[in-house]
């Protein structure tokens, strides 16, 4: 099981990181790991907070005929039995909380259409800008 957390970058910020994703990586990856005290100062700076009401109905209304969705308050699951998918979306108000089983969960289709969204995997040392993710192979 996978855990990532999208972050909604500061664009002034997205804008001289875009090809330094390390830096963004390693900043965040300081926050995860630190008391929520000292987490802050520099979340105001770095991190906007996310539109949470308006990604809410995006994602239902993209989802709410899917057979395999279920939504309760800011949880969005998605357990596909044929694609061999179980990804849970937990909305909060300065990060997304996604925990999957699979590389390229359905739901990053969807967020894709948000700018300045970074992608990481503390656990796994794994991060990217969702932007620049391909996922056209998923989705066939």
């Amino acid at each position: 099981m996978r855990h990532f957390y999208i972050f909604k970058i500061n664009s002034s910020i997205s804008k001289v990181f875009k090809n330094r994703p390390y830096e963004v990586f390693h900043t965040l990856e300081m926050l995860y790991y630190r008391k929520e005290d000292d987490i802050n100062l520099v979340v105001n700076q770095l991190i906007k907070p996310i539109s949470l009401k308006e990604l809410d109905i995006l994602l239902f209304k993209k989802f709410k005929n899917n057979y395999f969705y279920m939504k309760y308050k800011n949880v969005h699951s998605l357990h596909d039995f044929y694609r061999k998918e179980s990804t849970t979306l937990s909305l909060h108000k300065t990060f997304i909380k996604m925990d999957t089983n699979v590389i390229k969960p359905c739901f990053l289709k969807e967020l894709q259409e948000f700018n300045d969204l970074f992608v990481c995997d503390f656990e796994n040392k794994d991060y990217f800008w969702l932007d620049a993710f391909k996922l056209s192979a998923v989705f066939i």
